[in-house]
């Protein structure tokens, strides 16, 4: 689906605080720009909120990511930005969007079960200079339920 890009995979993962005036109409227009932008620069990745709180993993191209991200840090529509990690990955984690986003709010779907991880990372304030096994799992896990959930919904 994505360019085949000869250059090492880049990736950051940041979280952030929902500035409170930011409603589900905002962060909306917010996830359609981010996937225009997002296709048309080779960029995927995952945006997860939880208890007004952003969690968000990007990759691509190093250049274009750290562009990005740039930018994030200086959006209004949050505060509190801390960089969890930022470094080389061998391989795209979620190659099949452009920007996948759940927000935990209520258990209608299967991604209550990331409930507990979920808020666990979210409260975590130390900063992550080398992906571990944990960190690892839990976007395979992401990825895995969103995908379920995707599935689910196209029958």
């Amino acid at each position: 689906m994505y360019s085949l890009n000869t250059n090492p995979m880049f990736c950051i993962i940041y979280r952030s605080t929902a500035n409170p005036t930011v409603d589900q109409a905002q962060i909306r227009n917010l996830l359609e720009q981010s996937r225009n932008f997002n296709l048309s620069n080779d960029i995927t990745g995952c945006l997860l909120c939880f208890d007004h709180t952003f969690v968000h993993y990007l990759e691509g191209d190093r250049s274009v990511v750290e562009d990005l991200f740039g930018k994030i840090r200086i959006d209004r529509r949050h505060t509190n930005v801390v960089l969890l990690y930022s470094g080389h990955i061998s391989k795209r984690e979620f190659e099949n969007w452009s920007l996948a986003y759940e927000n935990f709010i209520g258990p209608e779907n299967r991604s209550e079960y990331l409930e507990l991880p979920v808020s666990s990372y979210f409260e975590n304030d130390r900063t992550h200079r080398h992906p571990d096994i944990t960190t690892k799992k839990f976007w395979v896990s992401v990825r895995t339920l969103l995908g379920m959930q995707t599935m689910e919904k196209l029958k």
